[in-house]
């Protein structure tokens, strides 16, 4: 099979062997794998070793079933869920799968098994969600993360009335600020490119242009500043502005991936109340309320997933992915 294999320097299109349906799993032909911040930072950072195939945002078709598998076969429709929880650590017991020391160390595409990048994968059934008739496979390639930004939501507490400003409008701060209105929250995010302010006033958003006085404006639209600010953006000197633009008492979400040093102001911190919250992944529960959200309609992700792109142009979406303005969430098609 044609994957997307990490290499020192690049990525790099390879004919690598298909995967085998060992007891207990499936194979899949994969017919979307979405791009994240995560699989950007592990390229550029080289967190993984060469001949890793990344992708853990996937979706396709079951064509092989192992040993022992019933509830599953092929022409089967399935969206992954990569992490793989334990179920036996203190964290899976008390609600906190998120944290699962081993599920986040083994997700498939970053660091674990084999990910989506490519023609083929394998998956335990565990890990399989069935994607109703009204979800296609791009659709349910986004369900990973808008399970991020589920949890973010979840944690920063938003309910009718809460006030939320969103900080960075790619993928995930899109979809934070569209679950927190699905909450009853009064949402206004922000962001440097034009494009993706303009994306979020055609979702319904309220947003504005990080330099042009956004700050200044939630500030009055919330009546004195956000009651939780999600930090959506992955810029370390944005954890800080959040700080500043969270009303006294107020709460901090990060749900990015930083690899820079942050410098804050912890006397700031403790002077106003500001708490802050670090949100990484999601339980199994609320990656099912995910597909659930996209399945009903009560998210429409379908304006952010129309466009896919061919494997072969892999290494030029990674290139771009800092500058690249009018596309929010870039899918692949690895079958293109």
């Amino acid at each position: 099979m044609r994957a997307v294999v990490l290499r020192e320097n690049h990525l790099s299109i390879e004919n690598v062997p298909d995967p085998v349906a060992h007891p207990g799993s499936v194979v899949l032909e994969v017919a979307a794998c979405g791009i994240c911040g995560t699989d950007h930072s592990i390229y550029r950072n080289r967190l993984l070793p060469d001949g890793a195939i990344l992708g853990h945002e996937f979706a396709g078709t079951v064509i092989e079933v192992g040993r022992g598998v019933s509830d599953w076969v092929p022409g089967d429709r399935a969206t992954v869920l990569p992490v793989p929880f334990c179920g036996r650590c203190e964290l899976c017991l008390t609600g906190k799968q998120n944290l699962c020391r081993f599920g986040l160390t083994n997700t498939m595409g970053c660091g674990g098994d084999p990910g989506g990048l490519a023609q083929f994968a394998a998956a335990p059934v565990t890990s399989l969600r069935r994607l109703p008739s009204s979800v296609d496979a791009k659709r349910g390639a986004v369900v990973e993360p808008l399970a991020v930004a589920l949890h973010a939501v979840n944690l920063g507490d938003v309910h009718p009335g809460t006030r939320v400003g969103i900080m960075g409008l790619g993928p995930l701060g899109l979809f934070a600020g569209m679950i927190a209105r699905s909450h009853g929250g009064l949402t206004f995010g922000m962001d440097v490119r034009e494009s993706r302010v303009d994306c979020a006033h055609q979702l319904g958003l309220g947003a504005f242009n990080s330099e042009d006085q956004a700050d200044e404006r939630i500030r009055d639209l919330t009546n004195g500043g956000p009651d939780v600010v999600i930090e959506a953006s992955g810029r370390p000197e944005s954890i800080e502005r959040a700080a500043r633009l969270a009303r006294v008492g107020g709460r901090v979400v990060m749900v990015a991936s930083y690899h820079a040093p942050a410098e804050i102001k912890p006397g700031r911190w403790v002077t106003r109340g500001i708490s802050l919250l670090p949100s990484i992944a999601y339980t199994p529960h609320e990656f099912d309320a995910a597909l659930d959200m996209i399945a009903t309609g009560r998210i429409d992700v379908g304006p952010l997933v129309d466009a896919t792109t061919p494997l072969g142009e892999i290494q030029a979406v990674f290139d771009r992915f800092d500058t690249q303005s009018d596309a929010i969430k870039v899918l692949v098609d690895p079958g293109l």
